[in-house]
């Protein structure tokens, strides 16, 4: 009986703490501010978690800005992330579209390079289709040249939903195209069976390169070199491929398969391409050899 008695005390003074976050959760996702104000004043954490989700968090996935900005004027942590598959506040107000509230948080510190799950909130913005929240987060310096977990750029995305107004407001605003240095003079030295090897355990999946072969996910790879660009009946290419005017040079497999969405962003070959310039040079000397007329080397 002594043992119990000692935890009755420690229940008294558990259970109101627990009201009152009950109370500031509920009222935030009502949107309801005396409620909010209630809480707070009684004791409640303004950045009490649920578990998963702050009231903060709450009142902006609910849309109640005087919620938020309540939150905001009694000390919210505008970053907080209890749950990392949620993200931090930003997000709900960019799953909105409410610039209102993306700006309240913004202006109150929030990290316009927040991440939610390997996408920074502006991946999040362009798949929203939201110029007016791309705008929003690169002014409050958001990354215009951020990589998803995959390697996708804001632009790539932009470039590969059509979204022009978007993409060209990325571009000029910071946006990097990363050019290789050439390689033609090296392909005379290249390890064509080296190369040989690496497409057929990393290219082989998708693409035949055979005359007979017909194509596979990707178009067939026999002819390549000096094959119009986007040619191959049976395919759907991206606007951006259909766009990229001439054949297929060496330089331009360079460029491309130096990271296809880095170098040209919207296409539809979604890899991180092959950054190694010996491994793409050996590539690319292999890739040659699949015509019955080689083009010549320089």
């Amino acid at each position: 009986m002594r043992v119990s008695l000692l935890f009755i005390p420690l229940l008294l003074v558990h259970i109101p703490i627990v009201a009152h976050a009950d109370a500031i959760h509920d009222a935030a996702k009502e949107g309801d501010v005396a409620a909010i104000t209630a809480a707070l004043d009684a004791g409640a954490g303004v950045d009490e978690s649920d578990g998963h989700a702050t009231p903060l968090f709450l009142a902006v996935r609910g849309g109640h800005f005087a919620a938020a900005k309540l939150l905001v004027e009694r000390g919210a942590d505008v970053n907080a992330t209890p749950d990392p598959r949620l993200g931090s506040a930003l997000m709900p107000a960019l799953a909105k579209r409410r610039i209102d509230l993306i700006n309240l948080l913004l202006d109150a510190g929030a990290n316009p390079n927040s991440d939610r799950g390997g996408q920074s909130a502006l991946h999040v913005a362009v798949t929203l289709s939201c110029l007016d929240c791309v705008k929003a987060l690169v002014e409050a310096g958001a990354d215009v040249n951020a990589k998803t977990k995959d390697g996708k750029t804001p632009l790539h995305l932009a470039k590969l939903k059509g979204q022009r107004e978007v993409a060209d407001y990325l571009l000029s605003h910071g946006v990097v195209l990363p050019t290789p240095a050439p390689i033609s003079m090296k392909l005379a030295s290249a390890d064509v069976e080296k190369g040989r090897t690496y497409f057929t355990r990393v290219c082989a999946g998708c693409h035949h390169a055979d005359p007979q072969g017909g194509n596979k996910t990707g178009p067939n790879l026999w002819s390549v070199v000096g094959r119009d660009k986007a040619s191959m009946a049976g395919i759907s290419y991206s606007d951006t491929l259909l766009a990229w005017e001439g054949v297929w040079t060496y330089e331009d497999l360079n460029k491309y398969l130096f990271g296809p969405m880095l170098t040209t962003p919207g296409v539809k070959m979604e890899i991180p391409g092959v950054p190694d310039e010996t491994e793409r040079v050996n590539l690319i000397a292999y890739l040659r050899t699949l015509s019955d007329k080689p083009i010549p080397l320089p």
